[in-house]
């Protein structure tokens, strides 16, 4: 991941992002003259048809509006350089739902597959196993575990410096660390801001529902903030990078025997086959031992699984390459779709204009996620591991919206590879946080 004791041969993932998010002459491949055509007549036929048509058409509407989406979001100078697409792709059709412009059948027919498909868990379980599979073996040993230091550091600092301006300000830190660094850092809205909502009730009185509405909006901001903040890192190692030495490891890298195999179609088809069956068999055993020990979520399993499988169990290189290039095909044509799908059924436009109605809330969202990067930059530093990637794992992993919000994230900075430590800050980090302020809340609350 990281680590800057680990030189690798093979070339970047890098490579593979930026060429899948440069759309200036094409959309998924497809001409942009063919691909915006085609995709509004998927739109039209989809709004004026009176009942959800299943996966199918619902596929047509998410990858239709996140692929135009991206493609304006990167095509515009400056505003691409902070992850204009990503952007794009999150708020455009909470916005759309929002003034009454969406298409109730476009609406429903997306909820109804998100809800129904697992279409997050499709696109998760592919990116994790993937990239730890796909990983060089001494990689991931020297990485894996240094990630936890930042991500613990992280937490404290958080918590005691808002805590402290919460306390300056007037606010109270009670409220600071539970109303905005808490929720941020917990995980997302089910991993987190839930969760945390019912600490509150239950050492403040009141109903967990009632706090819930005040946690949200600091969740959904800081994601953007997340996205803003990872695509402003991107850039600078790409541009100054060279100036500090362990600043920049340029995302984790991708087996050149892939690219290989992607000159024979029938080759790929059979591996990309495979891949998409390792992914499954693995996450439906990680289902169940989420079942049976519900206290770590399914994806923490998976990563587990997959990290043993590939530091104990000798694999051939077809399978690694297998699970491989079907995450090279999730990442590149999924990850729009899911951003859009995303917007759609959880971004709430009311609670975010609530949140800029109040600048100090304000403030102290988005200096929360700049502390989060700034330490877990720092500290994973301090224990060898690169900079930026240190940041962007262990802070931006903690800070954004859970699993979307990883996908975002690594969007924007163009390290997708990255998945299984943002998974992990945000599943086992999300675990600290809500230990930490169960501790807390009998002395803030």
């Amino acid at each position: 991941m990281t680590s800057r004791d680990v030189k690798e041969d093979s070339a970047p993932a890098e490579q593979v992002q930026e060429s899948a998010t440069s759309f200036d002459r094409t959309i998924m491949g497809l001409p942009v003259l063919a691909f915006i055509p085609m995709a509004i007549i998927a739109l039209v036929a989809v709004s004026l048809t009176s009942e959800g048509t299943g996966m199918t058409a619902a596929f047509a509407v998410v990858i239709s509006l996140g692929g135009i989406l991206m493609w304006v979001g990167n095509s515009i100078p400056y505003f691409k350089v902070i992850g204009g697409g990503v952007i794009l792709c999150i708020l455009v059709p909470a916005i759309f739902k929002y003034v009454g412009v969406m298409p109730g059948s476009i609406e429903g027919l997306v909820a109804s597959f998100y809800d129904t498909s697992g279409f997050g868990e499709f696109v998760v379980a592919a990116l994790i196993t993937g990239s730890i599979l796909g990983m060089p073996r001494s990689l991931l040993i020297k990485a894996g575990a240094r990630i936890l230091i930042p991500i613990i550091v992280t937490i404290a600092v958080c918590f005691t410096v808002i805590g402290l301006i919460g306390q300056v300000t007037g606010v109270g830190a009670g409220y600071a660390i539970f109303f905005v660094a808490g929720p941020v850092l917990g995980g997302g809205v089910a991993a987190g801001a839930i969760p945390i909502s019912e600490i509150i009730a239950q050492n403040s009185g009141g109903s967990a529902a009632e706090y819930l509405t005040s946690l949200v909006p600091a969740v959904a901001v800081a994601n953007i903030i997340c996205i803003i903040v990872a695509a402003v890192l991107n850039n600078a190692g790409k541009r100054h990078g060279h100036r500090f030495k362990a600043f920049n490891g340029k995302g984790v890298r991708l087996p050149e025997a892939t690219a290989e195999k992607l000159q024979s179609p029938t080759a790929a088809v059979k591996l990309a086959a495979m891949g998409f069956f390792i992914a499954g068999a693995l996450f439906t055993v990680s289902n169940l031992l989420s079942d049976l020990f519900p206290v770590l979520h399914a994806y923490v399993f998976l990563i587990v699984i997959c990290a043993l499988a590939k530091i104990f169990v000798p694999m051939p290189q077809y399978v690694e390459e297998s699970v491989d290039l079907w995450y090279v095909f999730v990442a590149n044509a999924m990850i729009p779709a899911i951003l859009v799908a995303i917007s759609v059924i959880a971004i709430n436009i009311d609670e975010v204009l609530s949140l800029v109605s109040d600048p100090g809330y304000m403030a102290m969202t988005l200096l929360t996620v700049v502390i989060a990067a700034l330490v877990a930059g720092f500290v994973g530093w301090l224990v060898k591991l690169y900079w930026i990637e240190s940041a962007i794992s262990a802070g931006l992993g903690l800070a954004d919206f859970g699993s979307s919000g990883d996908l975002a994230v690594l969007q924007a900075s163009q390290r997708l590879n990255l998945l299984p430590f943002l998974s992990i800050s945000s599943r086992i980090g999300g675990g600290v946080v809500l230990v930490a302020l169960s501790a807390l809340a009998p002395y803030l609350l």
